[in-house]
């Protein structure tokens, strides 16, 4: 090992909290500057790959205790420098795109800003970053000291396409891959979307000027003396390509683009819609068809009578009314939040532009305008939630099959009980469960798409609940349903990160087929609990984290993927049927347990525990490094 030097006051650094790794938050304080007195520090030498997968082997947001030295190139620089600190990633090759991120790094003496390109060594402890929200994990070193070894040049030259082109290629990747290869893409802004945020703003592109929203520049960086992006400027932008999937849609994207600013076209102003109330906008809607949008643009006034999770992308979903006590007639989804406003409030009077769509999804319809244009006409502050009257899960079922099929309650009610099932993925910040008095009361009443309250990422087994709406019978094949939709929720018990995780009591042996667990075609998942199991999923630093594909009705585990199994009771066995010639090559792992390969079936026997973690050990690319898991067959100890 070799000593390197750091400032002294690199340690004091570290107390400053990180609120997120994407998208380039503010730089840590430095006080006092670059100029203190070095102190001899020893340093592990790795490359990026290396120190991805030392990064990796740490637990969720953990840092390591040794200090490493990683060497490689500067593929991509994150916005601008702010207090003599840099934010860029590295790989081991000059265009090996995003490995390995150097967050908020010291800029040597002398240096005003690192450049794609640039050969370094950087220098501190390793953290393995995980967003809260999206589960993405980045290996990262915070605060690093920089030595540069071969002087970088300017960005490096992509490969030119069209936007179109670009969509295609972006198309063949994996969902949530990033392409390895740089390109270039040319086109004229379409829509700018949101603030300018830290010299960065998000647009998108076409190659024609109102040839819509075909391509999009995630937070790319402004160029210098560039305050903001105007549609109808033709630009030119640099990165790796990214397949971005949520609740099933792709979006083809570059992060953190470079720009050069071909054709400065002046701004195109946001059309100026019909001008409806939030009645007639649903009107108007509910006579599309389903999943259309209109040809015409519309400007909807009316009040915000509910706020749906965070702001994310400088975007924001709330619910609109005539009234501010109207309810939820209306969607704005994913609204852009204007300029100078943190977030939307509830009571707000507000006008929002675009196109109508009839948005179905299980025979439901919401009628909505997606990434609205928003202007706000009167703050009238945060309404607060309506307090219903108080009853036991027992009693709201009683209360609910009293009324007539299909019909709901005309009063208000706030119903207390535990999670006991949670069921499909978290999709616009909602997701479903069921309930009972007890933790092990079974499924007594449901709450159908229920709002996760701000913080909150997910529904768990176990939580202690309060949710508050209205009362819906819900029949369907004769079945009776009592139902909540979309309620209210507050957790009384087992938040976010702790309590609740214990999952229903398996009443026997079972097997489970993969088309059986409620998972979304092509998704992402976390959690979910089937006859009493528990399934966790964890991506394990790839961007694939593992999916359910109605093609093959398999589900699919990546390299580096995990899924951990969780019950009640110890589960001796599990033998998982697979899709032939996908079992990663037989590099399987089973903590605790021991794996026997024998294509198509993989057994794990000796478990003898609550919790099994499977793993894909394989380092290949291909189906055949992947486990297309068919069913599980899971036998419990007596």
């Amino acid at each position: 090992m070799k000593k390197f030097w750091k400032p002294l006051l690199f340690a004091a650094i570290g107390v400053f909290a990180l609120s997120s790794c994407e998208d380039v938050p503010a730089p840590y304080e430095i006080p006092g500057g670059g100029g203190a007195t070095p102190e001899p520090i020893e340093a592990i030498e790795t490359t990026c790959a290396e120190a991805v997968e030392l990064t990796n082997a740490l637990g969720d947001g953990d840092t390591s205790t040794e200090v490493y030295s990683v060497t490689g190139y500067i593929t991509e620089v994150v916005g601008e420098v702010s207090r003599n600190q840099q934010t860029f990633w590295m790989a081991d090759t000059q265009n090996g795109g995003r490995i390995f991120e150097a967050y908020w790094a010291n800029l040597p003496e002398g240096v005003d800003a690192f450049k794609a390109g640039t050969k370094v060594k950087v220098t501190g402890k390793l953290t393995k970053y995980v967003n809260a929200n999206t589960g993405k994990v980045t290996a990262e070193m915070k605060n690093p000291t920089v030595e540069i070894l071969e002087g970088g040049g300017d960005t490096p030259a992509g490969i030119e396409v069209t936007c179109a082109e670009a969509v295609g290629l972006t198309n063949a990747l994996e969902d949530g891959a990033t392409s390895a290869e740089i390109y270039t893409v040319t086109g004229y802004i379409t829509e700018v979307v949101g603030a300018v945020s830290r010299n960065q703003q998000t647009f998108w592109m076409a190659d024609e000027k109102g040839g819509g929203k075909v391509f999009e520049a995630y937070y790319a960086n402004l160029p210098e003396g560039v305050s903001e992006f105007k549609a109808g400027m033709k630009v030119k932008i640099t990165g790796s390509l990214m397949k971005y999937v949520k609740d099933g849609k792709v979006t083809p994207e570059i992060k953190n683009a470079a720009v050069e600013i071909l054709e400065d076209g002046g701004n195109t102003p946001t059309p100026e819609g019909i001008e409806v109330t939030c009645a007639e906008a649903v009107n108007l809607t509910n006579a599309l068809e389903d999943g259309a949008t209109s040809a015409e643009v519309y400007s909807v006034t009316g009040y915000i009578t509910e706020v749906v999770g965070s702001v994310s992308r400088n975007q924001q979903t709330f619910w609109m009314a005539d009234a501010k006590d109207g309810g939820k007639v209306f969607e704005a989804y994913w609204a852009n939040l204007p300029e100078g406003v943190t977030e939307f409030k509830a009571g707000m009077k507000v006008k929002i532009t675009g196109n109508l769509m009839k948005y179905v999804k299980d025979g439901k319809v919401t009628p909505e305008i997606k990434n609205a244009t928003v202007v706000i006409l009167e703050d009238g502050g945060s309404t607060p939630t309506p307090t219903g009257t108080e009853v036991t899960c027992a009693q709201a079922a009683d209360l609910t099959n009293a009324l007539a099929d299909g019909a709901t309650s005309d009063e208000t009610y706030t119903v207390t009980g535990y999670i006991t099932e949670v069921f499909g993925n978290v999709s616009r910040n909602q997701q479903s469960f069921w309930m009972a008095d007890t933790k092990d009361g079974g499924k007594v009443f449901e709450a159908y798409w229920a709002n996760l309250p701000e913080g909150v990422s997910e529904f768990k087994v176990g939580m202690k609940v309060k949710i508050t709406g209205k009362l819906t019978k819900y029949v369907k094949d004769g079945n009776v349903t009592p139902e909540i939709k979309n309620a209210d929720v507050e957790i009384l018990e087992g938040g976010q990160g702790g309590g609740g995780e214990t999952p229903g009591t398996p009443e026997g042996d079972v097997t489970i087929a993969a088309s059986a667990m409620g998972l979304d075609n092509g998704a992402a998942w976390e959690t979910v609990t089937v006859n009493g199991v528990t399934f966790t999923a964890d991506g394990g630093g790839n961007n694939n984290s593992p999916k359910y594909y109605d093609n093959g009705t398999n589900l699919r585990m990546y390299p580096k993927n995990t899924l951990t199994l969780t019950a009640s009771k110890n589960i001796a066995s599990i033998v998982l049927t697979c899709a032939s010639g996908s079992v990663a090559n037989g590099n399987v792992g089973a903590t605790p347990g021991s794996v026997n390969v024998s294509d198509p079936t993989i057994t794990i026997s000796g478990i003898n525990s609550k919790t099994v973690k499977i793993s894909n050990n394989d380092g290949t690319s291909g189906a055949a490094s992947q486990i297309r898991i068919v069913s599980f067959a899971i036998t419990f100890a007596e």
